[in-house]
């Protein structure tokens, strides 16, 4: 495992995401829109997902469901549109690579979204207090949970 200066919580993540990684104990797994198991990874993707979580269970939590979740990392490239239509949320998948979903959109409802983006924060917070406590004392950490 590499040394990043923990100077920003996005560092820490990363730290913490590459401890998921070596220690094959935590897996990330995404689906759907035609492909079964999506090429991700802890190192790199959970990384870049899960520092988007907290803005996404605030808009969530105050009513809103229009928001994206971009996978902008190389070789998945792709980016969740989520939008309001009538009670439900329409999922759009935005490919930038060749690959090209299918289904491009789905319908979810409300406290499905919800529970599942409460689901991944809150497993990668246990898992992070059980995997990496020291690096979750960081107060950056503790600013980032608010």
């Amino acid at each position: 495992m590499y040394e990043l200066e923990l100077d920003d919580v996005v560092a820490i993540i990363i730290s913490i995401c590459e401890v998921f990684e070596s220690s094959e104990i935590v897996s990330f797994f995404v689906s759907g829109f035609g492909q079964e198991k999506w090429p991700v990874d802890c190192r790199t993707d959970l990384a870049t997902i899960i520092e988007q979580i907290p803005n996404v269970l605030e808009k969530i939590r105050k009513g809103k469901y229009s928001f994206q979740l971009d996978f902008y990392e190389q070789g998945i490239e792709r980016q969740l549109l989520f939008e309001e239509d009538s009670s439900l949320v329409k999922v759009t998948c935005v490919s930038r690579t060749n690959w090209i979903p299918n289904p491009s959109t789905i319908h979810m409802e409300r406290d499905e979204v919800l529970t599942m983006f409460e689901s991944l924060y809150k497993n990668f917070l246990e898992y992070s207090q059980v995997l990496c406590i020291d690096l979750t004392k960081n107060p950056l950490m503790a600013d980032w949970k608010k």
